[in-house]
């Protein structure tokens, strides 16, 4: 009876926390480019279609970099697909799960691991037609990096150079001179933060995803602590 009690109020919750994010949004319309799934989860969350390729995957820290620093030519640049990847660790956890999804591999030798893609057909197919949405333009353009998949201190600081507008970076601990990056305080002391999925569900309390996207720096007020309390 507990249990149940405490699903139904899981999904009540969930609900409220997604009427009234949709409720806030002033900008329907953006471009969310992110290391993994945690910018998939925004377009879910707000109920918008995906206005970027990045759904699905995930990109090493060291690619990742490398992708923003010349984002648009690579971007754009021809998808082809390889059967390893550069990253040894990698490839003894896609033989050791059995799990041989698609690496595909832009401009650059930068990989785009496909995790949740059956093949690199379903991959190109879902990419190319999402690329065809994004917007790069200034005040559309969002950027998100977590402090995972082999994120170093030197990843950190050439994030923090790149000359985005709008742009946040998750992390295991403060860094007061990193002016995008935000400390989630249940990572303290771990040497990552978790993939997209859980790291969104933690984030609520200490970033304000929609206020944001509504051109703001995403500290939390009290609407937004509240709001994002409901999650967590």
């Amino acid at each position: 009876m507990t249990s149940t009690l405490a699903e139904v109020q899981r999904k009540v919750k969930t609900y409220l926390f997604k009427q009234i994010s949709r409720q806030r949004l002033k900008k329907p319309t953006f471009t969310l480019i992110s290391n993994n799934c945690w910018g998939a989860e925004v377009y879910q969350l707000l109920g918008l279609q995906y206005r970027t390729p990045f759904v699905g995957l995930f990109l090493h820290a060291p690619c990742y970099i490398e992708l923003l620093k010349n984002l648009q030519s690579v971007l754009y640049s021809p998808l082809d697909f390889v059967s390893m990847s550069i990253y040894p660790k990698t490839n003894e956890q896609r033989k050791k799960n059995e799990h041989y999804y698609p690496i595909g591999r832009l401009k650059n030798n930068i990989e785009v691991h496909f995790l949740h893609y059956e093949s690199k057909e379903e991959a190109q197919e879902k990419w190319y037609r999402r690329l065809q949405r994004t917007d790069l333009s200034h005040e559309s353009l969002f950027i998100q990096f977590s402090e995972r998949d082999l994120c170093t201190y030197e990843l950190l600081e050439k994030f923090e150079l790149l000359s985005f507008g709008n742009k946040i970076c998750f992390t295991t601990q403060a860094y007061p001179h990193l002016s995008s990056s935000i400390e989630i305080d249940q990572y303290v002391g771990r040497a990552e933060v978790d993939d997209g999925l859980k790291l969104f569900r933690a984030c609520h309390r200490y970033f304000d995803v929609v206020q944001w996207l509504n051109s703001g720096d995403g500290k939390p007020d009290f609407i937004g602590t509240t709001i994002g309390n409901l999650l967590t």
